[in-house]
């Protein structure tokens, strides 16, 4: 069953508050997107208000706009971020993208300043991590904030069909079909990262799985292949979810009890 606009909204605020309490975001700095079905509108986390950055994000920080950023969501004491493009320009884009997460991980920005290749050295480990270095990491070569729709475009020529997009000397972008799904792709991409540049740090040789099960990994990650066994429950990115809001509790954040 879809989501409610007032459960999209939510979800956009815990996941502000989920990528703030892992680190991938600090301060004011990323954003959250969700569009709202039906519309060329869009829940996004805005700046100002009663502002205490991403990890205790309320539900009056994320307001209704359009994709260029505008609205009645807007008032004297919000503004749309800088970069509302980033957002806007993927809703438009690819139907399919449903939610955007833009942020700030350390360690992205690590490789992606390094311009560090991402191998698959691992599999079992985590196949899910694995199949986003399998499908390739795209590179936008350029640091600036993408403040208009122009850069926006420029981003999502160097994106292209994936969902994932490093960005060198700023961060990750990432889109998918549900909040969920974004911000568990988002942490990944960051596991990914982490992973990367520890190996490149430690000076040791690391060695590629082999072809073979690289190719078993690729077939199952075909998105016409259905899932099976205890993934075909309820789903990984779900699970992952809600681990995620539960630690929210436990380290003290909570979520978001505010009515906006």
């Amino acid at each position: 069953m879809a989501d409610s606009v007032d459960e999209l909204r939510l979800k956009v605020a815990i996941s502000c508050r989920i990528l703030g309490m892992l680190g991938l975001v600090s301060g004011t700095t990323g954003h959250v997107s969700a569009r709202i079905p039906g519309s060329d509108e869009m829940w996004v986390r805005c700046r100002g208000g009663d502002e205490y950055g991403l990890t205790f994000t309320g539900l009056h920080n994320i307001r209704r706009l359009d994709f260029d950023g505008t609205g009645p969501g807007l008032d004297s004491t919000h503004a749309s971020p800088n970069e509302t493009p980033i957002h806007g320009e993927i809703y438009r884009a690819k139907p399919q993208a449903q939610a955007v997460v833009h942020a700030h991980p350390p360690y992205a920005l690590l490789c992606g300043i390094t311009k560090l290749e991402f191998r698959p050295v691992f599999g079992a480990f985590d196949p899910s991590a694995l199949s986003i270095i399998l499908k390739g990491v795209p590179l936008f070569p350029r640091s600036v904030t993408v403040t208009n729709k122009q850069l926006a475009a420029d981003m999502l020529a160097s994106m292209g069909d994936r969902d994932v997009l490093l960005m060198q000397g700023h961060g990750i972008t990432v889109y998918a079909q549900s909040v969920e799904q974004a911000t568990t792709l988002a942490i990944r991409f960051d596991k990914v990262a982490k992973i990367m540049w520890q190996l490149a740090q430690s000076g040791l040789k690391a060695y590629d799985i082999s072809d073979e099960d690289q190719a078993e990994y690729q077939r199952m990650g075909r998105a016409d292949r259905p899932r099976t066994g205890w993934a075909a429950l309820e789903g990984v990115e779900t699970w992952a979810w809600k681990e995620y809001v539960r630690l929210l509790q436990v380290n003290n954040i909570g979520l978001p009890d505010d009515a906006g």
